[in-house]
């Protein structure tokens, strides 16, 4: 009489955990590339928001204004 041991399933092999495991650093690479472009956007979204603040808050120049005495007429003779 032949007895089997009780729940025995085959193991997996060798080449289903390293595919499991490429799978895995694939994704996670995916994931990482993703992530280095969505930063690289908000890099520069940021720097394009900053230079508009510094042009809007920028103190703006005083008008020139000419001298009292300044005149455009020629001098008088």
């Amino acid at each position: 009489m032949k007895t089997q041991p009780p729940n025995t399933r085959p193991r997996p092999s060798a080449f289903t955990a390293i595919l499991v495991v490429i799978c895995l650093l694939w994704v996670m690479l995916a994931l990482i590339a993703a992530n280095a472009a969505a930063m690289n956007r908000l890099t520069r979204e940021v720097k394009g928001l900053e230079k508009r603040q510094i042009q809007r808050l920028a103190p703006s120049p005083k008008p020139v204004r000419p001298s009292p005495t300044a005149t455009n007429l020629p001098p008088a003779s």
